[in-house]
């Protein structure tokens, strides 16, 4: 073990000392031999990923050390290798450089979602390592399948080709479909991973068929290619424009399903209640930050020509979200399927921004996600943190919250300003991320889709009181046993709480991030 700590310890900071001095030493003329340095933070994941699969494959199976588990350990290496990729994407020194033939892109877009992509996966890593123990989860291939999504993950942000966005959308769904059937002992942990694979392979299906009839049409599978050949091109007097926009629709119609928009939801609720609670922790925050941005970039830059019909069907399907997720989630009493439902109004939300087609509506949707995450992580923790003796192989429903006020009074405030910063109360981030949505859209003269909005926003904020209610009101159980806090999801609560609270008293520093990554788009 003290070996494995070693050398994951020395490949990444040499690659760092390769990538510092890179600049320096840089020869243009030999710009092609150096692309592989671009995709290091991938190289390292990818490496280490293999390392450790050889590993503990052969140490977890030695019968002399009586097949040890190394769950702990490897949630441990797991987090270092995790800081380490973080560390290789930040100290990368080019700011802008398409590489192999276009197959991939790096600007500051890129850079920035991985880095929010790696952070958020450290922090669902880090609330749930006591989880993953709880539930029994003694396989180690639980924790490399989440190091792989994460790989695909940063391989999908940085596309910019069919082949290898098609590529990286399937490495990230085939181990979540592994994922959410992990917990081998539950009928619900089976039907929820069927369903997704079942209904996740129709979607790479239409996503396939899409690409096909848009290559049939091009010839080409680049995203420059496109922007280069639609850019002086008018579109209606184009005899293959009818034919690329089935293609655009079969494109979307897959990328719906894949971030949960209604009424391409169906899997959500099932998924959500059926995986283990550290896979529905990854599910829900990590995965849609990666999706928008290749989403966004596929459509603004390569395919802007065919928006006027595209932007209407993004703002119906917002509608439907938000609808969906707003008068569904009243009827809910589990907690999962409630957080589920609600998790698709968001989405609604965010796709108002997106159909906004403007550099505002970027940079809002990017806050919002951003802001999203953060709660999320804050309200997944709290999720995490109510197990009891009665509940601890049982659904999680809204009565689990009536006796955090009596047990753990912070915790019952936390979840509470958690909650009201999803429903956009002020003071706390919520409210800013919302009002950019709404300014953005009616900026737009999308005033019908916004009035929606608000309205199943004003409808949404009732489940979140109720909850709030249930905590502080309801008639209390003393018999009620939690188990404790570990102080990785105590950490993880109070630093996302403040970050909600430091990002409505002064928001400028995330605004100036989000305006940089919306600039790459246009």
């Amino acid at each position: 073990m003290n070996f494995l700590s070693l050398l994951v310890f020395i490949f990444p900071f040499f690659t760092i000392f390769e990538l510092l001095t890179f600049n320096e030493s840089m020869d243009f003329s030999l710009l092609q031999a150096n692309h592989f340095k671009m995709i290091l933070p991938e190289i390292f994941l990818a490496t280490s990923i293999l390392v450790i699969t050889v590993f503990f494959s052969i140490f977890g199976t030695f019968q002399k050390f009586g097949f040890p588990i190394f769950m702990k350990t490897f949630s441990r290496l797991s987090l270092l290798i995790l800081a380490l990729t973080f560390c290789l994407v930040v100290n990368n020194p080019i700011t802008f450089m398409l590489i192999y033939q276009n197959t991939f892109i790096f600007d500051a877009l890129t850079s920035s979602v991985k880095q929010i992509i790696l952070i958020s996966s450290f922090f669902c890593l880090f609330i749930s390592e006591n989880l993953i123990l709880r539930q029994r989860i003694n396989n180690f291939e639980y924790l490399i399948l989440i190091l792989c999504a994460i790989l695909g993950s940063m391989l999908l942000v940085s596309s910019y080709d069919m082949l290898s966005l098609y590529l990286s959308i399937e490495m990230q769904s085939l181990c979540f479909y592994v994922l959410a059937t992990f917990k081998k002992d539950s009928s619900l942990s089976a039907e929820a991973g069927l369903k997704y694979f079942i209904l996740g392979s129709f979607s790479s299906a239409l996503l396939l068929f899409g690409i096909s009839l848009i290559y049939g049409c091009t010839g080409s599978l680049n995203f420059d290619n496109y922007l280069l050949l639609f850019a002086e091109m008018d579109i209606k007097s184009f005899e293959l424009s009818e034919l690329i926009g089935k293609g655009l629709l079969c494109i979307s119609a897959a990328f719906f399903f894949k971030i949960a928009a209604a009424p391409f939801h169906m899997w959500v609720p099932d998924v959500y209640e059926g995986s283990p609670t550290s896979s529905t922790i990854f599910f829900a925050i990590v995965p849609k930050i990666a999706l928008f941005t290749i989403f966004l970039r596929l459509y603004y830059t390569s395919f802007g020509s065919f928006s006027e019909n595209f932007l209407n069907a993004l703002m119906i399907v917002s509608i439907f979200s938000v609808i969906i997720g707003s008068f569904v989630a009243l009827r809910q009493r589990k907690l999962k399927r409630l957080l589920a439902y609600s998790s698709i109004s968001h989405v609604g939300y965010i796709l108002l921004a997106f159909a906004s087609n403007s550099l505002e509506g970027v940079q809002s949707l990017f806050f919002y996600l951003i802001v999203y995450m953060i709660t999320s992580l804050c309200l997944w923790t709290i999720v995490a943190a109510l197990d009891t003796t009665q509940n601890k192989e049982k659904p999680k429903t809204l009565g689990d919250f009536v006796a955090i006020s009596n047990n753990n009074p912070i915790l019952g405030v936390t979840g509470m300003l958690a909650f009201f910063s999803l429903a956009g109360v002020p003071p706390l981030a919520g409210f800013f991320a919302k009002m950019g949505i709404f300014i953005s859209s009616l900026s737009a003269s999308l005033f019908f889709a916004s009035l929606i909005a608000i309205f199943s926003s004003v409808i949404s904020s009732f489940y979140y009181i109720r909850l709030i209610k249930t905590v502080y009101f309801e008639a209390k159980n003393n018999n009620t046993f939690f188990f404790q806090i570990s102080i990785f999801q105590s950490l993880t609560m109070g630093l996302m709480l403040l970050f909600l609270i430091l990002l409505f008293l002064n928001p400028s520093l995330l605004f100036l991030i989000t305006h940089r990554m919306a600039l790459c788009l246009f």
